[in-house]
C-alpha cells in the first residue's frame, strides 16, 4: 500500500511511515513521510487509497503537517456527493483525474481549509490564517476544483457556506440564531 519510493520506516528513530488521516466513501487518507536528511522534516505525500483494495487513487506532495495516528485531526474528510472529490481541510483530490490540490498556504497565499464540495467541483472553505478584528466574521472562499488549479474567489462578508451539499446541488446550512439556538436551513438548487 506504500507509494512506490517511500521508505517503510523514517526518521532518526526509525518510526512506521504512514498516518491514516481518516476514512470517506470507500477511500482511506493517508500522510506519508518524504524522509529528509538527518530526520529533518520535508512536505508529506498525502495519498488516497482504495479500502478494499489498498490501490493508490491519487497523491501529491502538500506542506500540511501529518499528525500521528493518536492525535486529534484537524480537519473531517469530507467527500462531493458523487465521491469524485475528496478533502480534508487543504488537502483536496479529484479522484476521477488522480490528482491532488494543495490549498495550504505559503509566503505569498493563506491557507483555505474546505468545509463542503458540490459534484460540480464547485468547494466553500475558510480562509485561514487572517487575523480577524473582534467580532468580525471568517472571510470564505468559492474555488472551482474542476479547473484543477482550486483557484479561490473571496465572497462577500456574511455569506454562509453549506455545511452539506447533495446530488442535485442542494446545500444544508447550519446556523445560530440571535438566541445561540441551532437553526438548519436547506436551500434548493434553483
Amino acid at each position: 500500500m506504500r507509494p512506490h519510493g517511500l521508505e517503510a520506516k523514517t526518521g532518526i528513530v526509525g518510526s512506521w511511515n504512514g498516518d491514516a488521516y481518516g476514512v470517506a466513501d470507500g477511500n482511506l487518507l493517508v500522510g506519508w513521510s518524504t524522509g529528509g536528511k538527518f530526520g529533518a522534516p520535508n512536505d508529506p505525500l498525502w495519498a488516497v487509497h482504495d479500502v478494499r483494495t489498498g490501490k493508490l487513487r491519487a497523491s501529491m506532495i502538500c506542506a500540511h503537517d501529518v499528525a500521528d495516528s493518536d492525535e486529534a485531526r484537524d480537519y473531517p474528510v469530507i467527500t462531493s456527493p458523487d465521491g469524485r472529490y475528496l478533502a480534508a481541510g487543504p488537502v483536496v483530490f479529484d479522484l476521477k483525474r488522480g490528482k491532488g490540490t494543495c490549498l495550504e498556504g505559503d509566503g505569498d497565499r493563506k491557507t483555505i481549509a474546505l468545509a463542503a464540495i458540490r459534484d460540480d467541483g464547485t468547494a466553500y472553505g475558510a480562509v485561514l490564517g487572517k487575523p480577524a478584528a473582534s467580532g468580525s466574521e471568517a472571510v470564505v472562499a468559492e474555488l472551482d476544483l474542476a479547473t484543477g488549479t482550486g483557484e479561490p474567489k473571496v465572497l462577500d462578508a456574511g455569506v454562509r457556506v453549506p455545511y452539506l451539499t447533495s446530488i442535485k446541488g442542494s446545500g444544508l446550512f447550519l446556523d445560530r440564531d440571535d438566541d445561540a439556538n441551532v437553526r438548519v436551513s436547506l436551500r434548493r438548487e434553483r
